[in-house]
């Protein structure tokens, strides 16, 4: 894990037990890693709302000796090409197509899509990432929380998992229950939730739930101060930059497909049975469209 991700870490782990005035401090680390690397201190304490001393005070919380010690690990990141790298470079996505130039506007999408994916793989290491899906392999059951714009994204990592493995149960609000479907929910179980910005309501109930019980949380998340990664084990980070009015889901669908992917890797020639069988069945049952003319 590299000195970045310590310091996130380090954040998320901390967070709850800081005082107000280095919780504000914590959070604008977490959420705006470019102000960190390329604003004064002064210009970032005025954006944060907070006095200058509240960032020493913090940098010496997460073992360093001054403020600028701490900058230096952000400063190093943009110029690896990190997420806050490509977010200061997004920002110019936000403002309105007013020329209403679709030419504009397609490439605006395709350089948002680009930078998206770009800065994930570059962010994400791959060891992280299969440190998750062992988990998932270890755990009893996988229950999957997804809900509002999330739900869908939940639905199809429920339809891939359950592919792999029957221990995938996808947490559904049918006439506005959750309880059943969470009743055995403990701490031989995995919980796989994702949410972006502002969080579903549900979804951080739930996971609160969960880890209440012990399961192990993994959070697909589009910020490491979200209430989502905030209560969670393992945190995977979905840049999520759009020039539409809302956030892109391409970086969490991809996490969601290279999640059970590592998964997959790590199983025995049975999971490659149970596919065979599905597929069988499916060819059975005249699921997929066949031209009978």
């Amino acid at each position: 894990m590299g000195d970045y991700q310590k310091v996130n870490e380090h954040l998320r782990e901390m967070h709850a037990t800081l005082p107000r005035a280095l919780k504000v401090v914590a959070t604008y680390l977490m959420e705006h890693p470019g102000d960190i690397a390329t604003l004064s201190m002064r210009q970032v304490a005025a954006n944060a709302g907070v006095s200058l001393p509240n960032f020493s005070r913090l940098a010496k919380l997460l073992g360093f000796e001054t403020y600028g010690e701490l900058r230096e690990i952000y400063r190093k990141q943009v110029q690896q090409h990190d997420v806050s790298y490509y977010q200061l470079r997004a920002e110019h996505l936000q403002k309105a197509n007013i020329s209403n130039d679709n030419h504009r506007f397609w490439s605006d999408l395709q350089n948002a899509v680009g930078e998206n994916i770009t800065t994930l793989f570059d962010s994400m290491d791959a060891d992280l990432l299969a440190q998750a899906a062992r988990v998932i392999s270890d755990s009893r059951r996988v229950y999957l929380i997804g809900m509002q714009a999330s739900h869908s994204f939940a639905g199809y990592l429920n339809y891939l998992g359950g592919m792999a493995s029957d221990k995938f149960c996808l947490i559904r609000s049918e006439g506005g229950i959750y309880a059943d479907t969470i009743t055995d929910i403990c701490a031989d179980d995995a919980v796989i939730a994702v949410s972006q910005q502002p969080c579903a309501d549900a979804t951080i109930r739930l996971g609160k739930v969960a880890h209440d019980r012990n399961a192990t949380i993994i959070a697909i998340s589009d910020s490491p101060a979200s209430p989502l990664a905030m209560i969670a084990d393992h945190v995977l980070l979905t840049p999520n930059q759009s020039p539409l009015f809302f956030e892109s889901y391409v970086s969490a669908t991809i996490m969601i497909e290279a999640l059970i992917g590592f998964y997959t890797l790590q199983q025995t020639p049975e999971v490659i049975e149970r596919i065979e069988k599905i597929e069988a069945d499916r060819i059975l049952l005249g699921e997929y469209w066949k031209d009978k003319d």
